[in-house]
């Protein structure tokens, strides 16, 4: 039996609007030797016949039909199901370009890395996104873990933390699984994969296409089940403190520190804060310095507005005579 280079896991709950558009892409890929696992995570909707059908056309399609496990159970079930030496991991309301495996793959095999990675494009329709067959690769950089991991935490946009839009070792995702129960799972997992991965190539291309749901966590009333998010912050912090990479150790503080800000500032403003988890509570004051002294002038300006609306017109105000003390000072 010829096992496939690559395992594709498509989790699928509730999305029968959006399914055929991302299977239909995923079958319509330059790169073949690939299968894929769409495991049905007890919708109720009409999702698991929709998965039946496609597998019944195509001899690359198996379908697990599980109990209602979340998002991080049916990852982990199709990574446990994949026979490919690489994992690809696609949300089933997305799509991707046609060369999307492919320039992933070229990334690992020309450049000698372990683990690939691509752009997002956001978008509403389907009609939004441009046609990729012509567009070619721009540039593929190499990085190390290291600094893959740095670069999620600092947020200098060399490398994001979704799991999607990337191909991943194997037996790497079977090590680390992804946590049950939970969301803001990806933060928890991704960056300890790349780390292992050793060399990452980060492919100039623009591949996977994010669909901007309006019914997305993002997008819904704030919940405090949020702070999953600094769970998941906690772990890595702890798995690289074992490992003594002091570097990202530090990157990570800051950026827990800026996670945990957002957070209660989020849950401030939307009278939820008694519900906080006692270890992540903070004053306002302290939320907000977190927010000033690690986030962008933009975003704190932002969650500035969130609790003192008329306290930006102060902080603007101080903005400017602080620019134009270090002019003349320069």
């Amino acid at each position: 039996i010829i096992m496939p280079t690559i395992s594709v896991i498509v989790p699928v709950y509730r999305v029968e609007e959006y399914l055929p558009e991302c299977v239909d892409s995923i079958l319509a890929q330059t790169y073949r030797d690939f299968e894929l696992i769409l495991v049905d995570d007890g919708s109720p909707d009409n999702c698991g016949a929709i998965c039946d059908a496609y597998a019944a056309k195509d001899s690359r399609i198996r379908v697990i039909h599980q109990e209602n496990q979340g998002l991080s159970g049916a990852r982990n079930t199709g990574i446990d199901a994949a026979k490919g030496t690489f994992v690809a991991f696609i949300d089933s309301d997305d799509m991707v370009a046609s060369t999307y495996l492919e320039d992933l793959w070229v990334g690992i095999q020309q450049y000698g890395a372990s683990a690939s990675c691509c752009s997002m494009q956001e978008f509403a329709n389907k009609e939004d996104l441009r046609n990729d067959l012509e567009e070619k690769i721009t540039s593929v950089t190499v990085v190390n873990g290291m600094n893959a991991v740095l670069s999620i935490y600092e947020a200098s946009g060399i490398v994001s933390v979704t799991a999607c839009g990337k191909l991943f070792r194997h037996d790497l995702c079977i090590k680390n699984r992804f946590p049950v129960g939970k969301i803001h799972e990806d933060q928890a997992v991704v960056p300890i994969l790349l780390y292992e991965s050793g060399n990452i190539a980060v492919v100039g291309k623009k591949n996977y296409y994010y669909r901007n749901r309006t019914e997305s966590i993002t997008k819904q009333k704030f919940q405090v089940k949020r702070f999953d998010n600094m769970e998941s912050l906690d772990f890595c912090i702890a798995y690289f403190q074992k490992i003594c990479e002091d570097n990202i150790v530090k990157a990570a503080e800051k950026a827990r520190k800026r996670v945990n800000g957002i957070l209660v500032i989020l849950a401030e403003s939307e009278g939820v804060s008694a519900e906080i988890p006692k270890k992540y509570r903070l004053s306002r004051w302290k939320a907000l310095t977190y927010c000033y002294k690690y986030a962008s002038n933009d975003t704190y300006t932002w969650y500035l507005s969130k609790l003192y609306p008329k306290a930006v017109i102060i902080h603007e105000y101080f903005l400017k005579v602080r620019n134009l003390l270090e002019k003349f000072s320069s």
